[in-house]
């Protein structure tokens, strides 16, 4: 995209020249657009050193989800030190604008997708080169639990043409595992290259091994400067990842590595990206090529880069193991440290804190327009049926990345047709698959939606927990109303935990050890509500567990009594032994 067609997709947004940022940061030029936020050329003010700087749009700085999102972005990237991975700095708010920003390590370079369409296939020697140097930096992203689930072409920059200074960038999608279903044109991972496992096959649980498979079908399109074929119609886009790929146009000498790398079933891949950095790729002979020498692009169709928009209608999801296990939580008695303060004002060490920082609260953000609230309220209004919830993450005029509970994907599957039938696009919806003695907890958010009571903001550290581990959050956003805390384990019990809040400067806080007394297998998901209310109620006490469907009838009964509002925010994770 041209510098012109760029800044002209900005509109009302555009932060101009000038414009600083916590007074650290000083915006240069636009340089990119996401869904999510606009990307800036910067500097730092004190000592002129270039940053990127990715600002998260107006309509999405108030939207506890997205800025967790956001904030994901930076946490995973903090602690990996490796040259070809991008660098992430700091998180932060400007108090003037109200704007959450992410401020990384400036690149100067081609995408690898920019590099292939218009130059075609690499050498021998600098796919070699480029093998071991992304393989190298996904392991230390791996080392430290990240997978990058977004492994291709177009998230790996080459620097001034030299393929051993490539990066890897944008862990925005970034997790260590995937808890759901995805459905709809936002699936994560450019779906020419995602792995078997992320369409729900082998398990569908996402691990490093599904970065390896990503990466060898980018390797595949650096050798033979096209990507491999691996759309079609929904039966085939699965039934070409249930075997090897065609590599018969591939050098011998790579043959083997992708072989392994491209396995259907993760356990038939190579142990780790250790293994792909370490593999002994044909026979050296001289000197490493550091550049990108190019032969002729092979002369055959499809050369042009693929963007597969349209997602399958549903994608085959993740059986959650999900039986009547008992367990049990236990409060931990060690203080919970408050939430980081952003950076120091003109303080330059605060640019590699040693944990990023957590925002501070943002000004309110304008008025959404008119598109953006008739998305919000077609997802308030939208019935699901029972055992059913939706809500939106991030809405822009022409994009909504929602999350939804339910007990099946099914009702989302009309949700995604009916939505883009109502809105004009399709929206990317990630759902949660509860079991069903947790419905009554689904039922009650859905019942909660549209109401004008403001729904606390929840956070939690992590979406997947051992047995034994403790699960660390905050509640804030609620004002004077009283805050409650209930946990919904897999068998429907409601267990009410609001003794383990820790009150804060400004939030309050909490341990949760989880404990699992089953002696089970598998994964059990686990939900947290906070539920605010003006005064305290009866249902919402200490006691034994109860039943989730007697224990929202009795908290919606005591509202209505009591001529309360309600509202809730829920979070979900998986519990594993």
């Amino acid at each position: 995209m041209s510098a012109d067609n760029y800044r002209a997709g900005f509109g009302r947004t555009q932060l101009s020249a000038g414009t600083r940022l916590n007074g650290i940061y000083e915006i240069d030029r636009p340089i990119g657009m996401g869904g999510m936020g606009e990307i800036y050329f910067g500097h730092v003010i004190e000592t002129g050193d270039p940053v990127a700087i990715k600002v998260l749009l107006p309509e999405f700085s108030d939207n506890a989800a997205a800025l967790t999102l956001f904030r994901k972005e930076a946490s995973a990237l903090h602690h990996v030190h490796h040259d070809a991975v991008i660098r992430y700095y700091v998180f932060s708010v400007e108090p003037q604008l109200g704007r959450p920003y992410l401020a990384m390590e400036y690149v100067d370079g081609r995408s690898l997708s920019d590099v292939l369409q218009s130059d075609g296939a690499l050498t021998f020697e600098a796919v070699r080169s480029l093998s071991q140097r992304l393989a190298s930096g996904l392991q230390a992203a791996h080392d430290r639990g990240i997978v990058h689930r977004d492994v291709s072409p177009d998230n790996v920059i080459i620097p001034a043409g030299d393929v051993a200074r490539a990066k890897i960038i944008d862990f925005g999608i970034a997790r260590s595992t995937q808890h759901g279903t995805v459905i709809g044109s936002g699936f994560a991972g450019k779906f020419n290259y995602v792995s078997p496992e992320q369409l729900g096959l082998f398990g569908g649980d996402v691990t490093p091994k599904s970065d390896i498979y990503s990466l060898g079908l980018v390797l595949v399109h650096a050798l033979t400067g096209h990507p491999v074929d691996m759309g079609g119609s929904q039966v085939e886009i699965v039934e070409k990842r249930r075997k090897i790929p065609d590599l018969g146009a591939i050098d011998m000498r790579f043959r083997p590595l992708l072989e392994k790398m491209l396995q259907p079933d993760p356990a038939n891949r190579l142990e780790s990206m250790l293994a792909v950095a370490n593999w002994q790729i044909g026979a050296t002979r001289g000197s490493k090529l550091r550049r990108t020498e190019r032969r002729p692009p092979a002369a055959q169709p499809g050369r042009a880069r693929r963007f597969w928009r349209r997602a399958a209608a549903i994608l085959p999801f993740i059986a959650l193991i999900a039986g009547a296990g008992a367990f049990y939580y236990y409060g931990t008695n060690a203080p919970v440290a408050p939430p980081p303060p952003p950076p120091k004002l003109g303080d330059s060490a605060s640019l590699n804190p040693a944990e990023p920082a957590a925002p501070t609260a943002p000004a309110a953000a304008p008025a959404g327009s008119a598109a953006v609230e008739k998305i919000r309220s077609y997802i308030d209004q939208y019935d699901g049926g029972d055992c059913f919830f939706v809500t939106a993450v991030a809405i822009s005029d022409t994009a909504a990345a929602l999350e939804g509970f339910a007990a099946s994907p099914k009702p989302f599957v009309t949700l995604d047709t009916d939505f883009q039938r109502t809105i004009g696009f399709e929206a990317d919806i990630g759902v949660r698959q509860v079991t069903q003695p947790q419905c009554p907890a689904i039922s009650f958010l859905g019942r909660l939606r549209g109401e004008r009571a403001r729904a606390p903001r929840l956070d939690i550290d992590k979406d997947k927990l051992r047995n034994g581990d403790v699960l660390t959050g905050m509640v804030d956003r609620y004002g004077d109303r009283t805050i409650d805390l209930v946990l919904i384990s897999d068998d429907g019990l409601v267990h009410y935990v609001s003794q383990l809040l820790k009150a804060g400067t400004d939030a309050k806080t909490f341990k949760i050890g989880m404990r699992r007394t089953d002696g089970g297998s598998g994964r059990q998901p686990q939900l947290l509500l906070a539920i605010a209310s003006m005064s305290p109620l009866a249902t919402l006490r200490p006691g034994q567990p109860v039943a989730a469907d007697e224990f929202f009838r009795n908290l919606l009964n005591d509202a209505a009594k009591a001529g309360q509002p309600l509202s809730a925010t829920g979070r979900y994770f998986m519990l594993e032994m």
